[in-house]
């Protein structure tokens, strides 16, 4: 048995798959609870924690680990976790909006927008998605699925249905954004 304490950065970087099990089963727990203590998920916390070790793997030759691999692996853990609650923050902002655009009649008194002409805009934004791209943001915006429930459904990742709701966001921003302004305007003056 490999004493974890004592492996170094270039002992990981060989290709010794030992090693990496050696560190996987030592640290796999530890970190998910760690995660779990800032996410308060814990499907979240041991999605960060499977992929932050299969990237390690994956980007063993060029990562350089200045500090101990314990030290190191906590510290991505760490940025992995709050990065998630930044995405979780803009997401939560994104539907605010979205829901703020379906449920309240917009009138803008240099435009005269009313509610359902932006509805139609929304509306044929969201058609000319692509179509993967379409039904998956319809499942997470419409239907309220979680990322998890989409991807389970559809049969595909969890980093498949973040990237179609990405994209979705950034194709509905860019073909809304007249009218986003707006809503924007309606948001702050409620």
């Amino acid at each position: 048995m490999i004493n974890i304490e004592d492996i170094q950065t270039e002992q990981f970087k060989s290709d010794n798959h030992a090693i990496y099990k050696q560190l996987f089963t030592t640290w796999y727990e530890p970190l998910c609870y760690y995660a779990f203590s800032i996410l308060h998920n814990m499907d979240e916390s041991e999605d960060i924690v499977q992929k932050m070790f299969c990237k390690l793997w994956d980007q063993r030759k060029e990562t350089n680990i200045k500090t101990s691999i314990k030290s190191y692996l906590y510290r991505t853990v760490h940025n992995s976790c709050i990065n998630k609650l930044k995405q979780t923050k803009i997401r939560a902002e994104h539907n605010q909006l979205y829901t703020y655009s379906k449920s309240e009649a917009v009138i803008n008194s240099d435009n005269n927008v009313e509610y359902s002409e932006l509805q139609q805009q929304i509306s044929r934004a969201i058609e000319k998605l692509p179509p993967k791209c379409r039904e998956v943001f319809e499942l997470s915006r419409l239907q309220q699925l979680s990322y998890a429930e989409i991807a389970e459904k559809l049969d595909i990742s969890f980093n498949t249905v973040e990237n179609h709701i990405a994209k979705a966001l950034k194709l509905l921003r860019i073909d809304l954004k007249e009218f986003l302004a707006i809503l924007l305007i309606f948001a702050v003056l409620k």
